[in-house]
């Protein structure tokens, strides 16, 4: 089980010469079931999710497909990633509000090519992740840079344990990150 450093102690940490604040181990649980084309996911911190697939597919539609739940969990993941990233950059960015637009693709025939023991026609991976990421100032802060913005989204995808992920499995992120006026 990771722990953290609370707030308290965390001066003390760096005062140490550690350049960590928490733990470098993280864990993960869940348990899940399924019928048909529908699945339930209960995670070991309470939350639940549920998928299904199309209905041309053999779903009801009722629930997101488990490969946009993919998604999801990476503009999950970079919103938080980027929130840490904006307080911890030198000078620190004043980061309002940060929206995404993503798509991903990936060869829809692979999944369901029959017969069963012959070669798949392709890979069923995501190959590309596309879109753009509308960053905002706060609306008390003075004037950004385009280069900052791209400075955010540098540190973001390096530290964002989900983009990571998808770009060892070989992802290409086609991604832009485009300064926008306050709110």
């Amino acid at each position: 089980m990771w722990r953290p450093c609370i707030k308290r102690a965390a001066s003390a940490c760096l005062s140490r010469g550690q350049t960590r604040l928490y733990s470098t181990q993280y864990e993960y649980g869940c348990t899940g079931s399924g019928l048909g084309a529908r699945a339930t996911v209960s995670f070991v911190t309470g939350h639940e999710v549920k998928t299904d697939l199309p209905s041309k597919l053999g779903g009801k539609d009722e629930h997101p497909q488990p490969v946009e739940l993919v998604l999801a969990g990476l503009i999950g993941c970079e919103v938080s990633t980027a929130s840490f990233v904006a307080r911890h950059m030198v000078p620190r960015f004043p980061l309002g509000s940060i929206a995404f637009d993503y798509r991903a693709s990936r060869d829809g025939s692979a999944p369901v090519s029959l017969p069963l023991d012959v070669e798949l026609p392709a890979s069923p991976v995501i190959r590309t992740v596309t879109g753009t990421v509308t960053v905002t100032v706060a609306p008390s802060a003075g004037e950004e840079t385009q280069d900052r913005v791209d400075e955010l989204k540098r540190h973001t995808g390096a530290r964002c344990p989900v983009h990571r992920t998808l770009a060892a499995a070989g992802v290409k992120f086609e991604t832009e990150w485009k300064l926008q006026g306050r709110r």
